[in-house]
Formats: C-alpha cells, structure tokens, sequence
C-alpha cells in the first residue's frame, strides 16, 4: 500500500494527536508575541491575535509548507507603524487586502521563486536594519514612554531612556516599567542560554510575561497595561467605503507592493529555513505564496496586521515534533477559543514586558546575522550589507532595500559586464547508470537565482546528480548560498550529489573584481585527488576468514586503525560503527557490505577493503553471501565524500557486474587497487574535490539502490 493509500485509510486523528503537544507549545509562544508585534505595529494587541488565528486556521489549512507557522511578524512591524502613523488604523482595510491579491496572483502565476531573487548581503541588511529599527523603538516603551519618531532619534534617546528608568525626576513610574522590563529579559536572556537542555520546550516569552504580570499585580505597579476589548468582535474593523479613497493616494500603492515584497521574502526564506530542519516534503512555494495571500486578504478585511511565515514559531513547532500542518490549524483554533471565552483577561499584562521581549528579539535580528560569513565573500558584500543597515535606519526600510538592491546590481555588472543576464540550467538523466548530469551555463547570479533554485529543487530524488559548473563565466554569494543549501538537504535525505567546490569558489573570487582574490583560490583548480583514492593495497585483505558481521567489523576496523596509524581511540571507533550496524543493517544485498561510523577528528576520510572470492554468510537482505566488505571511518566534514562513496559501490555492483566481477576475482590488493584506478571505474571513481562548503550535523546511512530510471528530461 502506498504511503498516500495509508494516509487515506488511517483514522482522522491518526494526524491530529501527535500535533497536539507541538500546537499547544506554539499557542503558549503565539499569545505574547502576537501581542507585542501588534503593539510594535501601533496597533491593538487584540489585532495582533485575530492575524494568529487567521495564519494558524486559513494558511495552515492551505499551506505549501507543512511545518511552517504563520502569524503577525516583528519583520513587518516597522512598515505597518509607518503606515500606520501616516495614513490611521484605517490604511489596513486597504493596503493589507491589497497585499494579499498580490501575493495571490503571484502564487497563482507561480512567481514563489521571484521573491528570492535577492542578494543575500542586502537581505541580510534588511533583517538587521529591522531589528535595529525595534531595538530602538521598543527600548523607550519598555520604559512607558513613546518612541521619539525616526529609527535614528530612537537610537539616539536611548540614554535619555536610560536616565528616565533609573532616576525618575518628574515623578513618573518609568523606573516601575523600567524594572519590569528589565526582570522580562533577565528570564528571556536566561532561558535562551538553557536553549539546548531539556528546558527548550518551555516557552520563554510567556514565562517572562506571566512573571512580569504577576510581578506587577502583587506590587500593586500602576505601570501601562495592554488594552484588550470585551469581545473579540470588538476587536474587528471592518472596511467601509470611505476607506477605498485612499487608493488613489500612490503612497498607499506603493506602502501595499513594499509590504507585498518584504512580506513574501520573509515568509519564502522561513519556509526555506524550516526545510532544512525536517526531512519531510519540501516547501510549494508557489502554493506558500497564495496561501499567504489569502490570509492577509482576511487580515486586512478585519482589521488587522499582515502575517508571514515566522521563524520563532515554525523552528518552536519543529523541535516540539509536529508532523503536519494540524498543529498550526490547532493554534490558530485555540487561539480562536481563548479569544472568544476570554478576551479581557490579557489585560492584566504589562506593556513593558511585551516591548521588553521585542527589545529581546531586535537585538537577536541583529547578532544572529552571518557577519563572519559576508566577510569570507569578500569586503563589497559586508559594504553592502552595511549601507543597507545604515539607510533603513537613517531614512526607512523600503529606502535601505532598493538601496541595498542597486549597489548588488551595480557590482553584478561592474564584475560582468554585458553578459550578466546570460545564463541557462541544463539537465540531463544517465538512467542507465542512475544519474542526473546539471550543466551550469553563463552568469549565475541573484538575479537568475529563481531559475536556478526552480531547477535544482525539481530534481528527481532516486538518482546521483552531478553539478557540472565548468561552463559558468560568473557566480555570485547568493547563488553560492543556493547551492550550498540545496546540497545539505541533499545529504540530510540521503541522496548522492557532486558539486565542484573548489571551482566554484574560484569562479566566485577571480570574477569578483571589487575585492582581491585569496590565495588559495587565485589559480584555476586541477583536481589531484579521485574519489577512491583513499584505498591502497595495504588496506585491502583478501579471502579473512569472518565468523559473522560483528567479528568482520572488529577485524577490520583494527585493521584500519593500524594501517592508517590514526589518532583516535580504535575501540570507541569500532564501537560506533557496530552501533550503525544494530540501528539498520549496512548489507546491501548483491554481495555487498558497507559499514561505516563516525571519525571523532577533522581528518580525511578512511577505509579499508575485504574480497571474499566464495563470500562471508552473513544474515543479507537478499540471503545472498557477502563477496565485498568496504568499511568507512568519516568525519563529519565528509559527508559529501562518504555519501558518493556508497553511491559508487552501489553502482559498481549494481551495473557495472563485469568491472565487479574481475574485482572480486583479483589476486592480489595489488590487482585491485589497480582494477579502481582503470579507465574502466572512471565513472565510480573520479575527480572528486574533496573539501565540500557543506558541513553537515549528521552522516547519512547508506542508500540502497539507486531507484527507478526514467528517460533523458531537460529544463
């Protein structure tokens, strides 16, 4: 039975209880967040959980991407005050539906890809300038004051804000919110820190909110606290026809494309984000794009603030263990249900503590951005996300992004010239011996980034792909970053691929004429290591008696130990690999063994090789005898390199029987080494660059068979 049969035929909430606990962890991180966001918007926090509801009950129900949540963002906080401040309350009933057909139609024309179409410095500098703008909008309410207007006043007044927390001259209660405020990001600072122990599951913002709240209510504080309706359809604004005359004010057409842009963007790199966290189905981003847009069409209509894919919630949902998008339609039912039984009751809550956790969250926009990865592509990429951070918070965020956008572009053609706009994706399928051929042509830049990310997320998932970059004039960070992301979901799920790094990297700097080229990437690359090379004769043992696996994996595993002189403990290394054995059996059937285990250091990979011309009878999936044992120690770092080695194996017993045949008949280690080395393994064992930009968590188990074949396609 197929796996979409069984999800037919098995009970309705075979999907919904496992999603409980994740949904209820979301639910307890949405209420806070949704309220502060909305507060940081100028909006009514009521507001900001009516946008929840509708991100966890619509978007959920239509999503493209089944681990992602969605809600109001504090990315988007800053644009809505904006519009807020300019144009009232009533600018939502407008701007926001607009924003939704937008995204719609674009999901529609299936045109996902083209928000990603962005450098990754200036989306990076988007992030931080957002943050920044927060940091310094919010540190003032923390302290029951208002913001002072633009994001370099805010910046500017901090001390001011200071001063007023801890000497209260004018007989206010600053110092009162002030030390609220403070107690909210103690516990915020704190639980960050015990993140990976076995309180991440606690959700930090609502424990500083329920702190702070009783805090303030046991010392009777007459602090601001946040204004909640008595219903929830008090809450609701609907449009009216006097709202539509602010169509024909191009600002508002213009506030409807910024926020369609930037809203988008964030949700698609979220989406791509959480990707990378689970093993399941990838993103539709086309179908994430339209479910988005209908959402902020509802948010609009009621009133409220846009949503997003927001990547505290989605990451909160992941680690909780959902499984599908029931628990973001369970948050946004319980939500629903609170909103309608008890909407007063968030009264209690202190502004501070909100704008405390908003503090909380623009300082980490900020420092959790790849500083030290702009700087190893070079100075015009930390230039950019500079002057990007510097406008968005001098003027504002729509200013600092095109700003951001022109000074890629500028680069993109003072390093390429006229030929910037050439560049072509050509895939072919070897299905005779498994394998997808990818051929790179012409300037890969952000630009041309939607067609490659297209091309590279529809490959077929049964086959080796070969990433051939020969051909490519140009290729730029964020296509590199593409790339790079696209291979550790490769690994990740188990699925062989070859990507040429190093010359990728030498294309990258030798045409980046902004900044000098580093040394080690000044020269054309030549390929001096293959990927077998790692065995050599005195590592290959021909026709050892084995008594069954476990007395194989001991003797070789010394073997290797010795013969490579590493320096690791043999027996913790010959333990781990007995412990992959026990959790699925490395015996691929067709007379073939592959055991392997993790090399505690940052060598090379190793292994050594056995040959049984009668075979080992050991317990195989096709109660075949084993003929060819290959034992692997691998590094992290190598997972790449593991991972092609299966699939070479794999191959040459699986379709190359003559070139097997006369390896298992060999006489001497001599014979084989030689056999691997021939003009005839060239397609198993090739050049192969052995230092991947991919360094990934986990090593993949061994891949049995390739899969099915299918017949030459092109893009």
């Amino acid at each position: 039975m197929s796996q979409d049969e069984s999800a037919e035929t098995a009970p309705w909430h075979a999907a919904w209880i496992p999603n409980l606990g994740p949904a209820v962890v979301v639910l307890l991180i949405s209420i806070p967040l949704s309220m502060g966001i909305a507060i940081a918007s100028g909006i009514p926090p009521a507001r900001g959980l009516i946008t929840a509801i509708i991100g966890g009950l619509v978007i959920g129900s239509l999503t493209g991407s089944r681990l992602q949540v969605s809600g109001p963002s504090a990315g988007l906080a800053v644009m809505v005050l904006d519009l807020v401040n300019r144009h009232g309350l009533e600018a939502l009933s407008v701007v926001v539906p607009l924003m939704g057909i937008f995204q719609a139609i674009a999901g529609l024309f299936k045109l996902g890809q083209l928000f990603r179409a962005v450098s990754p410095a200036v989306i990076n500098g988007m992030l931080a300038g957002i943050g920044v703008l927060i940091f310094g909008a919010q540190f003032h309410v923390m302290v029951d004051d208002t913001p002072k207007g633009s994001g370099l006043e805010n910046l500017l007044s901090i001390p001011e804000a200071i001063q007023k927390g801890v000497f209260p001259l004018d007989g206010s209660v600053h110092h009162q919110a002030a030390a609220i405020g403070l107690v909210t990001l103690i516990i915020l600072v704190a639980m960050y820190a015990l993140r990976n122990t076995r309180f991440k599951q606690v959700p930090a913002p609502l424990v500083a909110v329920v702190v702070a709240t009783v805090a303030t209510v046991a010392l009777g504080l007459t602090i601001q606290r946040v204004d909640m309706p008595a219903s929830i359809m008090e809450a609701v604004a609907f449009p009216n026809r006097g709202h539509l005359a602010l169509l024909s004010d191009p600002s508002v057409i213009l506030s409807a494309l910024a926020l369609t842009f930037v809203a988008s963007a964030e949700t698609l790199l979220c989406s791509s984000a959480v990707d990378g966290m689970h093993d399941g189905d990838r993103t539709d981003y086309n179908r994430e794009l339209f479910a988005q847009g209908v959402g902020n069409f509802l948010c609009g209509m009621l009133g409220a603030p846009p949503t997003t894919g927001v990547i505290t919630r989605s990451t909160a949902n992941v680690e909780a263990g959902a499984t599908g998008p029931q628990s973001a339609i369970m948050v946004g039912v319980g939500l629903l249900a609170f909103m309608v039984a008890f909407p007063s009751a968030l009264g209690v809550i202190p502004k501070a503590s909100l704008a405390a956790i908003l503090v909380f969250i623009g300082f980490k926009l900020v420092r959790n951005r790849p500083h030290a990865e702009l700087r190893r592509y070079g100075a015009s990429e930390l230039v950019i996300y500079v002057l990007t951070i510097g406008v968005i918070v001098s003027f504002n965020l729509l200013t600092g992004i095109l700003v951001g956008i022109g000074l890629a572009v500028v680069k993109l053609l003072y390093s390429l010239g006229k030929g910037f706009h050439k560049f072509s994706v050509e895939v072919t399928e070897d299905f005779e011996h498994g394998q997808v051929h990818v051929h790179l042509r012409g300037a890969a830049s952000f630009m041309r980034l939607p067609k490659l990310a297209s091309a590279l997320e529809s490959l077929p998932t049964d086959h080796e792909v070969h990433l051939h970059v020969e051909e490519l004039e140009y290729i730029d960070h964020a296509c590199l970053d593409i790339i790079t992301k696209w291979e550790r979901q490769r690994i990740q799920a188990r699925m062989p691929v070859r990507v040429e790094w190093d010359y990728l990297h030498h294309k990258y700097h030798a045409k980046n004429r902004l900044d000098s080229t580093p040394d080690e990437h000044a020269e054309h690359p030549e390929h001096k290591h293959r990927l077998l090379d790692f065995i050599h004769p005195e590592g290959v043992y021909l026709d050892e008696p084995y008594a069954d696996k476990a007395e194989a994996i001991d003797t070789l595993g010394r073997h290797l130990v010795r013969e490579f002189g590493l320096d690791v403990d043999g027996d913790a290394l010959i333990d781990s690999i007995h412990s992959r054995e026990q959790q699925s059996s490395t015996c691929l059937g067709g007379g073939l063994m592959i055991p392997h285990g993790v090399l505690r250091s940052r060598d090379d990979l190793h292994g050594v090789l056995a040959i049984s011309s009668k075979g080992w009878d050991f317990e195989t999936p096709d109660n075949e005898p084993v003929r060819c044992i290959v034992l692997l120690a691998t590094p992290q770092e190598s997972a790449t390199q593991h991972l092609a080695v299966l699939a070479a194996f794999a191959r040459l017993f699986g379709t190359k029987t003559d070139l097997r045949d006369r390896i298992l008949a060999a006489k001497t280690p001599e014979e084989v080494v030689e056999l691997l080395c021939s003009e005839d393994a060239a397609e198993i064992n090739y050049d192969f660059a052995r230092l991947s930009l991919t360094k990934s968590r986990a090593l993949p188990r061994p891949m049995v068979g390739t899969g099915s074949r299918r017949g030459p396609t092109s893009s």
